[in-house]
């Protein structure tokens, strides 16, 4: 039995409306704008490790329109990216600090899920959702920065009154409705800063070099990962035992932590390291003696509990 693809979308239609009515648009900002989305495809792919080739055909209809179709071996990986680039462009960002740890794993395992399903369909209608990890993609910082830039060159260009987006099948046909993205909209796709979500080491150690021993906004001093940083403790029960002498510092005394990194990022160039921060203090220790605090032991049961649900998950 053949199988039927006239369902399955492998043509993405990008259509820039402007305001007036010619079908003319800047090329440097069309060829930046092209620049991102491809790098957006590619950035899906590689997460599914899947090979496509992307090709692309240009007409005008009020504006100027870009049909793109997706060519892989297997038909339903076209109709997947699509998918998932048409929902990214047009869903609001999803910032990876804006999600649990446990957020995290089960989106990962989502990805990982829909990976194996498209490797084993081997042409066949895999038997998974891909919806289920949208917001794993539209969390993943290399696409929320080419978005940004995506939109950042279309809300600087003023010609551009809308984009908007149709899965089309092999024959053209759509296969659902436009999404329009409208111009006033363009901002909230527009990371206004570098800075990029934080990450999490939930398991970090630091040797304690200058503590802050009273109230008041000042910075700490440690070794982390053979690099001497200055960074903010967080942890108020832990603070508040320092400030009344409860803890006591010596040459070597590390702090097991939850450290959040601030990072910041200049159009795709190096990831910086911008600002740390200890969340938790999970353990003091020094050559002598362990002790893990309360919220250490709080976080501790609390990490095991949520082991326990990704298991079942």
């Amino acid at each position: 039995m053949q199988t039927d693809y006239s369902n399955i979308p492998n043509k993405l239609e990008l259509h820039y409306r402007f305001t007036d009515d010619d079908h003319t648009m800047d090329a440097i900002i069309r060829n930046s704008c092209e620049r991102e989305l491809l790098a957006i495809v590619n950035e899906i792919a590689s997460l599914l490790e899947v090979d496509i080739t992307i090709e692309t055909e240009v007409s005008s209809n009020g504006g100027l329109s870009e049909l793109w179709t997706l060519v892989s071996e297997n038909r339903y990986v076209t109709g997947v990216i699509i998918g998932i680039l048409i929902t990214v462009l047009s869903g609001c960002l999803t910032k990876d600090c804006e999600l649990s740890d446990l957020q995290k794993k089960e989106l990962r395992l989502k990805i990982e899920k829909l990976k194996k399903g498209l490797k084993e369909s081997k042409g066949e209608k895999p038997d998974i959702n891909p919806a289920d990890s949208i917001t794993a993609f539209n969390g993943n910082n290399k696409i929320i920065k080419h978005k940004s830039i995506f939109y950042q060159n279309l809300n600087e260009y003023a010609k551009v009154t809308q984009v908007t987006t149709v899965l089309l099948s092999h024959d053209n046909q759509p296969i659902i409705d436009p999404i329009v993205i409208e111009r006033e909209d363009f901002g909230k796709f527009i990371i206004t800063t570098d800075e990029l979500p934080p990450e999490m080491d939930e398991n970090a150690t630091i040797e304690i070099i200058s503590p802050v021993l009273k109230k008041g906004k000042y910075s700490w001093k440690g070794i982390y990962k053979g690099e001497i940083i200055p960074f903010s403790l967080r942890d108020k029960d832990f603070k508040q035992q320092v400030i009344n002498r409860d803890i006591q510092f010596k040459n070597g005394t590390c702090i097991d932590c939850v450290l959040e990194i601030s990072r910041k990022k200049s159009n795709l160039s190096e990831i910086q390291n911008s600002g740390y921060t200890v969340m938790t203090v999970l353990r003091k220790h020094d050559e002598d003696t362990t002790t893990e605090t309360p919220q250490g032991k709080r976080y501790r049961i609390k990490k095991e509990m949520d082991t326990k649900q990704l298991k079942l998950f």
